[in-house]
């Protein structure tokens, strides 16, 4: 119904001339329903009123919205009004915009394509430099503060010349492994300039006046270790020896020019003596000349110098350079290709021109003095220089011959030669005596002490044999010390007590064959001790297997006997401990144990027990015993030359297998001499409650177990005295011997060629 009324409205509404009107909106169509609706007279009455109300209430309703949003219509109609504009500005870009994304998408796939990780450009390797230099950047920071490093370990004090040369390693090993990097070879070029400056101080350093072996041996080590660096040659390892000779030479220069300048330093000297000569000249020949003080103060002063200069070079050569120094003194040439090698060491010469500086001094200066006695002390001075280079083989004692000193000094000269002479002679016996000294100790040291290791075992069961209040039996006591430590330990059980055995025997010997031979060297002197030979022993030679002191038979006696009574009495704590220890009546855990436990019971004096049997026991034995040993030798020695028609030997083996036989007979004869004390001596070390003292012991172990009872453990005794005096006698003479050879090896070629003489006559 809404629908015809409308298109009737829309016919009959003036200038509607269309055929086809605009369809009704929702809104109209519903207000023709309500129209429809209403009766005529309604729509007559009531429906303009309200049209009029709608429209008033439109109207003010406008009026109200106009008044309120007047600027957002303006502004929204001026917007409104650019539309026509911007619409087609909007599809021309909009056009543009399609026309452009084909270009874009290919500009996307060529970057993509040419910056892509699998491609390589040069844009890209720049950034990926630029980030590893970034992350690096500490790194390459150590890496160029390397040569500052360097230059501040050389340069400040005090200089630290082992951290340089690790840093100059440090810097070899990154140039080794980035061999074309420019920052690296800058780097190592900054450190081989270094390495210069150091090279120059190290050198430097040599040339030092109060230079010490061990400065120079720090500084050629270093040189040693910078001069492959600086030379390419000798850092490929083909000329190690051409190194040596390098640096050898170098330290001699060095050392000379210190030499030179301490010379020069004494100018003002020269000057003096010159002038001092300059005078003698004017004076003339024809009269008497006291002058030559000021030429003796500067000869003294030369002479001083070079003494100390010339033996601190050679000698500090010669330990730095050892090589060199065993090449040159051997005169060993090497093979090699080359025909101009091996060039002989510089030390081979050097000693000559150091000579030559000196005798051309004296030749020059010595004609001045004329005073004896400051002449005497020249000359004095000069021949302690040339023993004092001929300790390191640069002795020009012979070249002082050609010295002109003059026809009426001469005989002066000789004497001065003969007192120095005999002064170097006495002063060589003392220090051959200290010497001496030390080596009978150590020999007898170490003689003791392998003695008393190897036998012990058989002074165990002495010990035990010989203890009372049970069966003396060899079987008895071995069974026992079986029972005591168990099957498993039985070996190790005997040697129970080495320890203090070894100490008392190792330095008992010691202490005795220093004594000894101390005592041997004094009684020497003794007419009354001293030695006598018969033609018959001095013909086949005396000292042939020995190279100790001769006495007397007197001599011999007293002298053992004093020298074991004194080792004795120093010993005699180790010995109580020693006998306590190996006894089954104590059963001591350690020596500490057995020391402190002697202390709380018996005292001081407990340490001592049984000292006067031991002394009655050793000194005759060991009187006999150096007696007995003695003519063992020298029969021995004789019967041997005899028998071999007096042809010259080696010596050595022969001289050892007599040493030893007669130490065998000497130990067996005087073991079953001196038996009774050692038996008496044991009983009261063990138990000096029971046995008061020496005559009460004897007295008792007669009373109670028989005369027998003094030659308890004879057999053992007897064995293990004359294997451990041969042994310890024989090792100590041998050692002697070797001792003598490396002190006086001059004496062996004299001694030799003696020989040689008397055998050809």
């Amino acid at each position: 119904m809404a629908d015809i009324l409308y298109d009737l409205l829309s016919q009959a509404g003036p200038g509607t001339s269309s055929p086809n009107p605009a369809p009704a909106d929702p809104s109209s169509l519903e207000y023709l329903t309500t129209l429809a609706s209403q009766s005529l007279s309604s729509l007559e009455a009531t429906e303009p009123q309200a049209l009029s109300q709608s429209s008033h209430g439109l109207l003010l309703s406008l009026q109200a919205l106009s008044k309120k949003s007047h600027k957002q219509i303006i502004e929204s109609a001026d917007h409104h009004s650019t539309l026509r504009t911007t619409l087609p500005a909007l599809a021309a870009s909009t056009a543009d915009l399609r026309n452009s994304i084909p270009r874009l998408d290919n500009e996307a796939v060529r970057f993509s394509t040419t910056y892509s990780k699998s491609s390589e450009n040069e844009v890209l390797a720049r950034r990926k430099k630029a980030l590893l230099l970034s992350r690096n950047v500490e790194r390459l920071v150590d890496v160029l503060e390397l040569p500052t490093l360097l230059s501040t370990a050389i340069s400040t004090a005090p200089v630290n010349y082992s951290s340089a040369l690790d840093l100059n390693g440090h810097i070899r090993r990154l140039h080794s492994l980035y061999p074309k990097s420019p920052l690296v070879g800058s780097i190592s070029s900054q450190a081989d300039e270094a390495l210069r400056t150091m090279a120059a101080n190290l050198i430097l350093s040599l040339k030092a006046p109060g230079l010490k072996l061990a400065a120079s041996l720090r500084t050629i080590s270093w040189l040693r270790r910078v001069l492959p660096d600086l030379d390419s040659a000798v850092a490929s390892g083909k000329r190690h020896d051409s190194q040596e000779r390098v640096l050898g030479a170098l330290f001699l220069v060095c050392r000379l020019a210190t030499l030179v300048t301490m010379l020069n330093a004494l100018e003002p000297l020269r000057d003096l003596a010159d002038q001092e000569k300059a005078r003698q000249k004017a004076i003339g020949s024809g009269n008497a000349w006291s002058g030559g003080q000021q030429t003796e103060r500067y000869l003294k002063r030369y002479i001083e110098i070079f003494r100390e200069q010339s033996f601190a070079i050679v000698s500090m050569f010669r330990s730095i350079f050892p090589t060199a120094t065993a090449t040159s003194s051997d005169g060993v040439v090497a093979q090699s290709h080359d025909a101009l090698e091996p060039i002989p060491s510089a030390l081979a010469t050097f000693p000559l021109y150091l000579i030559d500086m000196l005798l051309e001094t004296l030749w020059l200066y010595l004609p001045t003095v004329k005073d004896q006695a400051s002449r005497d002390s020249l000359l004095t001075q000069v021949l302690y220089c040339a023993g004092s280079l001929g300790r390191l083989g640069g002795d020009f004692g012979l070249f002082l011959a050609g010295l002109d000193v003059g026809s009426e000094a001469e005989e002066e000269w000789v004497e001065v030669i003969k007192r120095h002479r005999a002064l170097a002679g006495r002063l060589e016996s003392i220090v051959g005596d200290q010497k001496k000294g030390d080596f009978h100790f150590a020999a007898g040291l170490g003689s003791g002490v392998l003695s008393a290791v190897l036998l012990q075992p058989i002074d165990l069961l002495k010990t035990r044999v010989q203890q009372s209040g049970g069966s003396h039996s060899l079987t008895a006591a071995i069974a026992e010390i079986r029972a005591g430590a168990g099957p498993h330990f039985f070996i190790p059980a005997l040697w129970r007590g080495a320890v203090p055995s070894a100490l008392r025997t190792g330095f008992g010997s010691a202490i005795y064959f220093t004594s000894l031979n101390a005592i041997r060297q004094n009684a020497a002197r003794i007419p009354l001790l001293a030695p006598y030979t018969t033609p018959a022993i001095a013909q086949h030679g005396q000292q042939h297997s020995s190279s100790l002191p001769k006495l007397s038979n007197t001599g011999n006696l007293l002298a053992g006997a004093v020298a074991r009574s004194f080792a004795g009495f120093i010993l005699m704590p180790l010995t109580v401990l020693k006998v306590r220890y190996e006894s089954s009546f104590y059963k001591y855990s350690s020596l500490a144990g057995a020391a402190r436990d002697i202390a709380s019971r018996e005292g001081l004096r407990g340490f001592f027990a049984g000292f006067g049997a031991t002394a009655i026991r050793d000194a005759p034995y060991a009187g006999l015993y150096v007696l007995f040993y003695e003519q063992s030798k020298k029969r021995l020695s004789a019967l041997y030359l005899s028998s071999n028609n007096h042809e010259n030997d080696s010596g050595s083996q022969k001289s050892a297998g007599i040493n030893f036989a007669s130490g065998v007979f000497s130990g067996a004869a005087c073991s079953v001499i001196s038996n009774p004390f050692d038996a008496v001596k044991t009983r009261i070390q063990l138990q000096p409650n029971q046995y008061r003292n020496m005559v009460h012991a004897a007295r008792r172990m007669v009373g109670e177990e028989g005369l027998r009872a003094l030659w308890d453990g004879l057999a053992l005794r007897m064995s293990r005295k004359a294997l451990s005096s041969a042994l310890a006698w024989t090792v100590y003479e041998e050692l002697i011997r070797r001792a003598e050879k490396e002190l006086h090896p001059h004496k062996k070629n004299i001694t030799n060629g003696f020989n040689k003489d008397k055998h050809r006559n």
